[in-house]
């Protein structure tokens, strides 16, 4: 690594060990060395982590920050002006995690009211999320997914605009978005100029480019959106070229050139009808299989949110949640839920407050409490147990024994090599107790790379073992990749459709990992969450020993 790579990692350690409250003095370790540079005379810490960084191109120390801090925190840090001290108050006094929440805070005054902001702090905010929008050309889907919602409102409400379609890469539910991209139906040719007009005077537009059937608008929050207008007659094509991959569009085309008439009617249905096809849901449209699959019957039924019974990966106050049992099992239930697994993080995630074999014993005693009086609802007693260097569970036999089902997940030690992470992966899937592999590559989207392993052996052992694999839904992660979900498929392996909630606002991260589900092909029969409680537990169970009894 060069040295302007090296100084950030070191910059950004020193950052997350502040925000983690750190000791000024540990802190300053590595902020000087940031400051001054690499130096032969470094502290020991700091020397580790520059062999660390020549030898392996990454840090552990780094790596296993990231995973101790809530990510909206790490992205607030990158606002001008809003240093560590601050994003911790906000974290702290507001319970903000997300760019999101705390632009909404900036706009409705409750960040202005902290001590030492004040108007002009909370504006000055706002100005610097838009910057982050328009200096990072990328954005993670959720957060494009706010912005394009909040477009398409604007400019449903222009008149003459009979509807908006949110388009391209966000309706493909891709993880990583550069574009915004809409279809804007319009009453007729007549109208267009006027529409034009009017969509360059709508509110927060600051620049309007291009003509005719297309535009560019520049909007003052930072966003850029990229409008197709259409008549009712156009809309159909109009959506399905604004939506699918080049490829898609490419293979789509040739069939409408090979067409004997011209396709009827307006909507995308009758243009996949012309072109001799089902219509193909925007997740598949990637070019990769899904027309040639359509044209012969073979498109799955993908699964839809409502499919779901089980909630599945949430933290209580035990450990880095914060919200209890009970208002776990309220909320789930409130969202539609049958049932739902509580998986607080084992005793080796000190960082995360992981349960105590007595803490165990508390937690299990709330949930009995809990199912008493929850009527047909149900919540099942599950853990996240870390997955040690050597690939062995955290807690022994007679403490997993006591949980109804098991998520083994990585958290430490992100940077052995393939060979070395892969055996540990292997080992932890033949353990009997794992029911699911949790977030299986480790990766944070825009923030840091998978670790090295070697999935296709993961994933023909999970087989093998009846190990679920988990689609995690924390939109930091989506992980595992959409592209690896359609392997997992294809090997009949198991998938988790995992939430990694730490508060009940958790529950809406289930709807993007439905989309990346849907992106991997899956089936509401793929899924374990679509079973009834029994169902999962039978799952859970299969691979089980006889209880030991300490």
């Amino acid at each position: 690594m060069d040295k302007l790579a090296v100084r950030s990692v070191l910059e950004h350690i020193a950052a997350f060990l502040e925000l983690q409250g750190e000791t000024v003095a540990r802190v300053r370790v590595f902020q000087n060395a940031g400051r001054s540079g690499v130096r032969a005379d470094a502290a020991p810490e700091v020397q580790e982590v520059l062999r660390e960084l020549a030898a392996t191109g990454r840090s552990s120390t780094l790596d296993e920050l990231r995973e101790q801090i809530p990510p909206g925190l790490v992205e607030m840090l990158g606002i001008p002006g809003l240093g560590v001290a601050k994003v911790r108050q906000i974290h702290e006094l507001l319970h903000i995690e997300s760019l999101a929440e705390l632009e909404d805070a900036a706009a409705d005054g409750r960040l202005a009211a902290l001590h030492g902001f004040g108007r002009k702090t909370a504006d000055n905010v706002r100005k610097g999320i838009a910057a982050l929008r328009q200096a990072s050309g990328v954005r993670l889907l959720h957060h494009a997914l706010d912005e394009a919602q909040g477009i398409a409102q604007a400019l449903a409400a222009l008149e003459g605009v009979r509807r908006v379609e949110i388009a391209g890469s966000v309706r493909r539910r891709l993880e990583i978005i550069r574009d915004l991209d809409f279809v804007v139906v319009h009453a007729g040719d007549g109208m267009r100029a006027a529409l034009i007009k009017r969509l360059d005077d709508a509110p927060g537009v600051i620049e309007l480019a291009g003509k005719e059937g297309a535009v560019t608008l520049r909007f003052a929050s930072g966003a850029v959106a990229q409008v197709i207008l259409a008549t009712e007659a156009e809309a159909g094509r109009a959506l399905l070229r604004a939506t699918g991959s080049t490829d898609h569009v490419a293979q789509v085309d040739a069939r409408l050139r090979g067409a004997a008439r011209p396709w009827e009617g307006g909507d995308e249905e009758s243009v996949y009808r012309a072109a001799g096809l089902p219509w193909i849901p925007p997740e598949l449209r990637e070019g990769m299989g899904e027309v040639e699959a359509a044209a012969a019957g073979r498109l799955p039924r993908l699964l839809e949110q409502r499919d779901l019974k089980g909630f599945l990966h949430c933290h209580t106050n035990y450990s880095d949640g914060t919200t209890t049992v009970a208002d776990w099992a309220d909320a789930s239930r409130a969202a539609g839920y049958e049932w739902m697994g509580i998986t607080d993080h084992s005793e080796s995630s000190a960082y995360a407050g992981g349960l105590r074999a007595d803490d165990v014993t508390r937690q299990h005693a709330e949930i009995d409490a809990v199912n008493r009086r929850a009527g047909a609802f149900r919540v099942l007693k599950g853990v996240e147990a870390d997955i040690l260097a050597d690939g062995s569970l955290d807690y022994g036999p007679a403490v997993l024994d006591r949980f109804d089902f098991v998520i083994a997940s990585i958290h430490t030690r992100f940077g052995m090599t393939e060979a070395e992470m892969t055996a540990r992966v292997l080992r932890a899937l033949d353990d009997p107790h794992t029911t699911i592999l949790g977030h299986p590559t480790g990766r944070l989207l825009l923030a840091r790379d998978p670790y090295a392993i070697d999935l296709e052996r993961v994933l023909s052992r999970a087989a093998e073992r009846g190990v679920a694999v988990e689609v995690n839904a924390d939109p930091h992660r989506l992980d595992l990749d959409w592209r690896m979900v359609r392997r997992a498929r294809e090997l009949g392996v198991p998938i988790s459709l995992g939430a990694d909630a730490h508060s009940v606002a958790g529950l809406t991260n289930v709807a993007l990992g439905v989309g990346i589900a849907r992106k991997g092909w899956l089936a509401a029969g793929d899924v374990l969450n679509t079973r009834d409680a029994e169902g999962f537990l039978s799952h859970a169970r299969r691979r089980r020993p006889p209880p030991v009894y300490a």
